[in-house]
């Protein structure tokens, strides 16, 4: 029998590790406080409970309930556009890559990530501070948003062509389409209409965005 190779020691985690798991353990935490219990039911309290770290840390980190809920969002925000950028960068190049888009997106605006959200807004519709954080939080996801969009659907004739209105136009809709969508699911929970909404997108999408580009034939 071989013998086993002897354990490394575990490197000791430094205080700026320590504290990054706690404030990621903290804006999870929230985020799914604000989807199940919406946002007058997330408390302070009820975060550091489900985030497993003591109400002294959770004050050291994130002193008020408008920070710790705005932050939550950002980092929500920004988890979903790297998971996205991975997802897309997944797809093989057989992919119909409009419609596959219009599915990666669809499945992470239809469920807790846009419940977190829409809390947020609807507070912040009465709450002129909570307002101002939810507006550079949201403008600064969709600035993202079409950063990442112009990566994967580079502009049809190049970044010097002129403007073309659909092309530009197509993020914001994309997003005004699924958040209506994400909504009516609510109280409506129309399966077959909310498929057949996505399926016209998809086509529309096909004809306002950009081929993929042509992949150069391998040397033998």
């Amino acid at each position: 029998m071989a013998a086993r190779k002897p354990l490394q020691p575990t490197r000791p985690r430094t205080q700026e590790e320590r504290s990054a798991t706690t404030r990621t353990l903290l804006l999870d935490a929230t985020i799914s406080c604000l989807a199940e219990l919406g946002y007058a039911g997330t408390t302070t309290t009820e975060i550091a409970d489900r985030a497993g770290v003591s109400r002294g840390a959770q004050l050291h980190h994130y002193p008020t309930k408008e920070r710790l809920v705005t932050e939550a969002i950002a980092h929500l925000f920004a988890r979903r556009d790297q998971e996205f950028r991975a997802a897309f960068a997944a797809l093989p190049a057989s992919a119909d890559r409009a419609s596959a888009a219009v599915d990666l997106l669809w499945s992470m605006v239809s469920g807790p990530t846009f419940h977190a959200w829409l809390e947020l807004v609807v507070a912040a519709r009465t709450d002129a501070a909570l307002r101002g954080a939810v507006t550079r939080i949201t403008t600064d996801f969709m600035t993202t948003v079409r950063q990442t969009f112009r990566e994967l659907f580079p502009p049809p004739g190049g970044p010097d062509a002129p403007a073309n209105p659909t092309y530009d136009l197509a993020p914001t809709f994309t997003f005004a389409l699924m958040q209506g969508l994400a909504l009516d699911q609510i109280v409506i929970s129309d399966q077959t209409a909310i498929t057949r909404v996505l399926e016209v997108w998809k086509q529309l999408a096909r004809v306002a965005l950009p081929a993929a580009p042509a992949k150069e034939p391998t040397s033998r």
